[in-house]
Order: structure tokens, then C-alpha cells, then sequence
């Protein structure tokens, strides 16, 4: 009887070097796809976080622009005869203002340029309303520090313990009015509110006027200026802030400075670049549509750059030139009084880089082509407050004999 013999079912050495290699290949090309997908998701995360913090700055950069103005409008606060500052001003170069200078660093060479902006709006809840003083006056000022109050005043500016004194302002919208035969330009007062004694043996409010340095010589200063005896004051708590885009260390910072504070906060590390335009009103003429600075199609550059050789403004009747010497200033301060809308741009980026989608020159929308994600927000705002107070259209004369 013949013997068979089984052959052998297993793998040569060569197939199983084979199939070894082609795991190991695709376990390569498994990681290698693996790994390009959780970084483009990473990516992307970043993008729309990039995306999401433009919104939520856009929000609150809306909020604090539609508030500009409350109280006072765009009425110029009194700091110093060399210092009135608006509600709504814009810096084209912060880098050039005193104000925006503390730890100021410029982006370097190459990279977007950005604006500043400064806010200053009343804080209306603490408002009271000045009235004629007591002794049959006719002005709402008793000497140099003593504001007389209407019946019933809050006392909520007067300062809290250990704080020195309440920021306020002091502000009249009639001021644009003829007022003993002169017309004049609306100022308000920058205040440091010491007492508030609402009750009514006394209604009165004491505060010193004026800046801590420098000099101030129009009616803030003066308490016998005509302007006292119109009805209408208020005194509001002064209230703003300023933001600045700051390239300290190298990377992009908004910061924002709010009134009465020393130190710059950080707001966002993702803000590369903020611009702002400014929309001016024709009072003359108001059906006619805002200008836009800067505007490059119309070939006008930015509003505080503006001098009587570049720029107009209308010549609103009965409207008094600003007391400054320079006329490009004064020109710049009737103009601040038409602003009446701002438009802001913001230009995001994510905080890491892409290594892989670094390349020469510009993307489609402009941006360098140096490995991050960018996302630009536009949007525009009117502050409620520009509109109601201060320097305004001139009410039609009626006509006809009305019934």
C-alpha cells in the first residue's frame, strides 16, 4: 500500500514579506491621510473661531459706537482750549496722538495699518437738570463751582467713599441758538463732580471745571457767559472708551482703554487690522448723501488729515467758526459736529500658521499669502445721540397761516 504525503499549506518567506510590506504601506498611507485631516480640521476650527470673535467684537463694538453721543450728541467736551474732543473721533495714525502713545508699538514693515477710535457718551441714568439759583438769579451757575439743581435731582454722581470725584460733563443742546444777539457753536463742560446735595434746602451740585493741567478759557470756565441762563442744562456721569490695534511683541493685540483708566485691556490677540470710515452730513442740504472719509473713488483721504485746501463743509446759517487759531483745525471740528455714521472694518486671523499654504504675494482678497486663515467683518452704525444734540439741521421756516 502506497504512503501519500500531505503538501505543505503555509507561506513562503518571500509572501509574507510581501504582505508585511503592503500592511506597512498602508498603515503609512492610514496615518499620513489620518493626520492631514485632523490638521485641516484643526484648521478649519480656528477659521471659524476666527470668524465667531469677529462677531461677537462686531457686537460690541455696535454697541458702544450706537451709544456714542447719548446726552450730549456731538457737542465738543471742553478739556482744555487745546484739547476738545467729540463723541465719535477717529485716529488714521494712532501712533501720532499723545492719547494712544502709552506702550504703542507700530505693526512692522509689510503688515496692514490700522485706525483708532475714541467714544464718549453720558451716562443717563444718574442725569439731573440744572435750574435757575435761588435769589431771583437768572443763570443755573453760582460761581466758579457751585451748580444750582432742579427739584427732585438724583444723587447718583456724587462719589462713592475714597473715590476723589464722578467724571461728568455739562452740556445744553439750545446753545446752537442766537443768545444775546450771537450765535454760537455748542460746548460742553468737562466736570469733576466733589458733592451732590439734592434736597431742597440747598440743590446744589459742586464740581471743579476743567483739566487737571493745561487751561480752559471759554464758558466752562467763565460762570457769567450768557449761555448760563438758557434752560436745558444737564450734567450727566462721563463715560467712553478707546480702542487701538497694538503690535506688541510682534503679534496684533485690540486693546481698549476706557475712560478715566491708565492701562490698556486686551479685547482680542486674533484682531490683525481695524479701519474706520466716517459719514458726514450735509446740514444744508440733508437730503444730499453722507461723504464718506476716507473715500479713495472720491479721492478724499481721512477726516483728521483734512485741511481747507483738501476738504469743505457746508455753511450751516447762523453757525459761529470753532475759537481756534488754526483754520485746517476748525475746518476738522465743523466737520467732527456732521459725522453722523461710522463704518468699521475689522480683519480677523487665526493664531496658528500653515506652514503648507505659505506662497508669494496676495490671496483673492487681498490679504499676504503667509499661512493664516483671515476673515474681514464690514459693518456700519449710527450713534443714536449725533443726530438729537448739538449742531443740527436748521428747522424749515413754516409757512401759511395754519388752522
Amino acid at each position: 500500500m502506497k504512503r501519500r504525503f500531505q503538501s505543505s499549506a503555509g507561506f513562503t518567506l518571500l509572501e509574507v514579506m510581501v504582505a508585511a510590506a503592503l500592511g506597512v504601506i498602508v498603515l503609512t498611507t492610514g496615518l499620513a491621510v489620518g493626520t492631514q485631516l485632523q490638521k485641516r480640521a484643526l484648521f478649519e476650527e480656528q477659521t471659524m473661531m476666527a470668524q465667531t470673535t469677529g462677531r461677537a467684537l462686531q457686537e460690541r463694538l455696535s454697541a458702544d459706537i450706537s451709544r456714542a453721543g447719548n446726552g450730549m450728541g456731538n457737542t465738543p467736551i471742553s478739556f482744555s482750549d487745546t484739547d476738545q474732543r467729540f463723541a465719535v473721533q477717529v485716529y488714521s495714525d494712532p501712533g501720532t496722538d499723545t492719547y494712544f502713545q502709552t506702550d504703542y508699538v507700530a505693526p512692522p514693515t509689510g503688515s496692514p495699518t490700522s485706525n483708532a477710535l475714541r467714544l464718549y457718551w453720558g451716562r443717563t441714568r444718574d442725569l439731573v437738570f440744572l435750574d435757575t439759583c435761588a435769589g431771583g438769579g437768572t443763570v443755573v451757575r453760582n460761581g466758579a463751582n457751585e451748580f444750582c439743581l432742579a427739584a427732585d435731582s438724583s444723587a447718583g454722581m456724587k462719589p462713592a467713599a475714597g473715590q476723589p470725584a464722578t467724571l461728568a460733563v455739562a452740556v445744553n443742546g439750545d446753545q446752537g441758538e442766537n443768545v444775546s444777539g450771537n450765535t454760537i457753536l455748542p460746548v460742553s463742560c468737562l466736570l469733576r463732580v466733589t458733592n451732590v446735595q439734592p434736597d431742597a434746602t440747598v440743590k446744589k451740585l459742586t464740581a471743579t471745571v476743567g483739566p487737571d493741567t493745561g487751561t480752559l478759557t471759554n464758558l466752562c470756565t467763565n460762570s457769567v457767559d450768557p449761555r448760563w441762563q438758557l434752560s436745558n442744562w444737564i450734567v450727566m456721569a462721563l463715560e467712553g472708551v478707546a480702542y487701538r490695534v497694538n503690535w506688541t511683541g510682534g503679534f496684533p493685540t485690540l486693546e481698549a482703554l476706557p475712560h478715566g483708566a491708565t492701562t490698556w485691556q486686551v479685547v482680542s490677540r486674533d484682531v490683525e487690522q481695524m479701519r474706520v470710515r466716517e459719514a458726514v452730513a450735509d446740514l444744508t442740504t440733508p437730503s444730499n448723501a453722507y461723504r464718506w472719509f476716507p473715500d479713495a473713488s472720491a479721492g478724499r483721504g481721512p477726516l483728521d488729515a483734512c485741511t481747507t485746501a483738501s476738504c469743505t463743509v457746508d455753511n450751516r446759517a447762523g453757525e459761529a467758526p470753532p475759537s481756534v487759531a488754526d483754520a485746517n483745525e476748525a475746518l476738522r471740528m465743523r466737520l467732527r459736529n456732521r459725522v453722523r455714521e461710522l463704518e468699521i472694518t475689522l480683519v480677523v486671523r487665526t493664531r496658528r500658521l500653515d506652514t503648507e499654504a505659505v506662497a508669494p504675494g496676495n490671496d483673492e482678497n487681498g490679504h499676504r499669502r503667509d499661512g493664516y486663515k483671515r476673515r474681514t467683518i464690514t459693518f456700519r452704525v449710527a450713534p443714536r445721540g449725533l443726530g438729537m444734540t448739538g449742531l443740527q439741521v436748521l428747522e424749515p421756516v413754516p409757512s401759511g397761516s395754519g388752522t
